[in-house]
């Protein structure tokens, strides 16, 4: 350091605790032994009196001895680069802050509370006998709906979507294989649906797991995939003939296909016994998931018929293969917003236009178009970042709906126990 920096007396944070004085000399020895972090806060009462990043101070330092040609300078290897990592942490870690803040605002949620992936997913590979998943997926009837005050209110932690995504996988990897060894057209259907269907189903057992209330049964969600899946189709081809959105593009669909999704969803689920955030969200990833397999499979098959002469060919793989990596990031994932959205508005009550105009509901039906939209812009940057980015604004989404619903739960449980306690309180009348 200069000799005018050596004689400087700084101060430094330790904790909450103020120590020193020390030169610039002492801070740089310091951080280079690894005693202070590059981070560690400092201040000069005469010439710097706020708090400041010791390393910032020390490549100002740095920068004024360079420019006065003084002698070379002592400071701890690597502390610009150092200060200049910081501020680029810094500048990411504030723009992620701000598109969470604003996610957050547009959808209604609240910043996530007691939230780890890790911790979620810790049981997903845990061994399981047939007996615990064959149990596992007894749910949603009278008999087998439990009651609301024995509802786990934490974090999920689910597990049984990976058993169907390693099951699906299987058996479409052994279509791949099987016609690549007997050339046998009657597989190939099989193998299209096979590919076709993993990942949306995988994916939409999870949202299963996430239904805490387990009031829904399976059977209820196979026919709402098979129907949903049809349904929002069908309703999405009507609009594609009606609307005039070409000249959006292939954007156009994000808006057609959001609001024939949910279309389907509003007439196919219409009983007032779900009422939770969390089933709106399994019934709209169910319905996500029907059209994202069905959609899926519809790729795949022009894939095959694109090259005449080769049925089986690398086209087609490809394409299953990116739709399957994907999925959980697009049709599952928008559908599974909307219904969250809407169910969080409706309850138990019926769809009504006051739902609709409700801006809960339809600034996350906004929400879910525009990442569409964006989804089908024209411009595809390298390594699928533009749909990591996408989904991952999606699932943010998601996951702040699911804190509400686990909050929906949990206050109805808390309502129960008060509303029990005032009656074990009440006098019984003479």
């Amino acid at each position: 350091m200069n000799s005018e920096s050596s004689r400087q007396e700084w101060h430094y944070l330790n904790g909450l605790e103020v120590k020193g004085p020390v030169s610039l000399d002492q801070l740089a020895a310091l951080m280079a032994s690894g005693a202070l972090p590059n981070g560690v806060m400092v201040a000069n009462q005469t010439t710097s009196p706020q708090w400041r990043s010791a390393a910032e101070v020390i490549a100002e330092s740095l920068l004024r001895q360079n420019s006065s040609s003084a002698p070379p300078p002592n400071p701890p290897p690597s502390s610009a680069s150092a200060a200049n990592r910081k501020s680029g942490s810094s500048l990411a870690e504030d723009l992620l802050q701000r598109v969470s803040e604003t996610l957050n605002e547009v959808a209604g949620t609240e910043k996530l509370e007691g939230f780890n992936l890790k911790e979620m997913f810790s049981e997903t590979f845990q061994h399981r006998t047939v007996a615990e998943m064959e149990e596992y997926l007894i749910v949603g009837t009278a008999r087998t709906t439990p009651p609301i005050s024995e509802v786990q209110t934490g974090w999920p932690k689910p597990w049984l979507f990976a058993r169907f995504l390693v099951f699906f996988g299987l058996v479409y990897f052994g279509f791949v294989f099987a016609y690549q060894q007997f050339q046998n057209l009657n597989l190939v259907p099989g193998l299209i649906l096979m590919g076709s269907f993993a990942t949306p189903i995988a994916t939409l057992i999870l949202f299963f797991e996430l239904n805490t209330p387990r009031n829904v049964s399976f059977y209820r969600l196979v026919v709402l995939l098979g129907l949903g899946g049809i349904a929002s189709l069908f309703i999405s081809l009507i609009g594609f003939d009606l609307a005039n959105l070409n000249w959006l593009g292939a954007s156009g669909a994000g808006i057609i296909e959001e609001l024939g999704k949910l279309a389907a969803l509003i007439l196919i689920v219409r009983s007032p016994r779900y009422k939770y955030v969390l089933n709106g969200m399994l019934f709209g990833a169910a319905v996500g998931a029907g059209f994202a397999a069905f959609e899926s499979a519809g790729y795949a098959f022009n894939s095959l018929v694109s090259i005449p002469g080769v049925l089986l060919n690398t086209q087609m793989l490809h394409t299953i293969a990116i739709r399957a990596i994907l999925a959980p990031l697009m049709h599952v994932a928008w559908t599974a917003m909307v219904g969250a959205a809407l169910w969080r508005v409706k309850k138990d009550k019926p769809v009504t236009i006051d739902t609709l105009k409700d801006p809960r509901f339809w600034r996350v039906l906004g929400l879910a178009m525009i990442l569409h939209m964006l989804w089908n812009a024209p411009f595809s940057p390298p390594f699928f970042l533009k749909q990591i980015v996408l989904g991952a604004g999606a699932w943010f989404v998601i996951w702040g709906l699911v804190q509400q619903g686990l909050r929906q739960v949990r206050d109805e449980q808390r309502a129960l126990a008060s509303s029990a306690s005032s009656a074990a309180t009440r006098p019984n009348p003479a």
